[in-house]
């Protein structure tokens, strides 16, 4: 395995760097990497914090249109800003306290509230997609810090300017939305392709974690190198699931390499996390 510093400069000058030199790395060592992308964006989000304090602690899906289904993020990074998952994916956690709710907001708030979660603590706001109502009641119970629930790009771009102080950039936003159109690209590649469900999810999630967005896209692309179209073969069978983030790789697939987790809005799922608020067919711990 090849064990480099991959480094890149993002917009604001700051020095991105991954431990695996992905452009030589097999499929199975990008796989077996790809949670170490959120651990060493612990880092990245500290020294963001201490140089920029340009951190927005984003809590919502990852698994269509360029990994979040609702929130503008390319209106973050118009504003100069870096969007950042503060999802819980753990239960490590629970034994340093409790919340109520389902596996997800639990694992997330108990983080928040113990302050042992860089991602967490490096946020100056926390947006939300709107989604789960328990999840904005926790978060307005559990932080002093803003909340913003997303309705419409032109609100949440005044809510970040008051928030950050921050100039908007239409080019900048325009190149951010370029870009994000271009991951979306890609995932649907990856999603065609004969990656497991499982692992399609674990790369689309923790990608998110590399925030130097051209870097996600070559990360992303170097996968799409390695594995074949599922050319000939039966088409994917949707499965939904709330909140996927922490169980997908507990989830047994129910047509093999086939399978896809696909996030659901309010509705019946196939499955959720423990506790969910929202009907599923299964639900799965952490």
């Amino acid at each position: 395995m090849n064990v480099n510093i991959y480094t890149d400069n993002d917009e604001n000058g700051i020095l991105t760097a991954m431990e695996l030199d992905f452009t030589h790395a097999s499929l199975q060592e990008i796989l077996n990497y790809a949670p170490d992308l959120r651990r060493e964006a612990y880092v990245d989000a500290a020294i963001r914090m201490q140089t920029d304090d340009n951190i927005v602690g984003v809590f919502g899906s990852a698994y269509s249109h360029a990994q979040s289904p609702i929130i503008d993020e390319a209106m973050m990074y118009g504003c100069g800003l870096v969007p950042v998952p503060v999802i819980g994916v753990d239960a490590f956690i629970f034994k340093h306290g409790d919340y109520p709710g389902c596996d997800a907001v639990k694992s997330t708030m108990v983080y928040l509230t113990t302050q042992k979660c860089p991602l967490l603590y490096s946020s100056k706001m926390y947006v939300l997609d709107g989604c789960c109502p328990a999840a904005e009641a926790a978060f307005r119970q559990c932080t002093q810090k803003p909340v913003h629930v997303y309705t419409d790009a032109q609100t949440f771009k005044a809510t970040l300017q008051h928030v950050y102080g921050r100039e908007y950039s239409a080019i900048q936003y325009e190149k951010a939305q370029a870009a994000f159109a271009t991951l979306d690209s890609v995932l649907q590649r990856l999603e065609h392709s004969t990656l497991s469900g499982n692992d399609f999810g674990t790369l689309a999630f923790y990608s998110r974690f590399i925030f130097e967005l051209d870097l996600r896209i070559a990360f992303l692309a170097r996968v799409c190198d390695l594995v074949a179209a599922a050319s000939g073969e039966p088409p994917r069978i949707p499965v939904s699931v709330h909140c996927p983030d922490g169980i997908i790789h507990k989830i047994a697939p129910t047509a093999g390499r086939y399978f896809k987790p696909v996030w659901a809005l309010h509705e019946t799922a196939d499955i959720a996390c423990a506790g969910c608020i929202y009907p599923a067919g299964q639900y799965v711990g952490y």
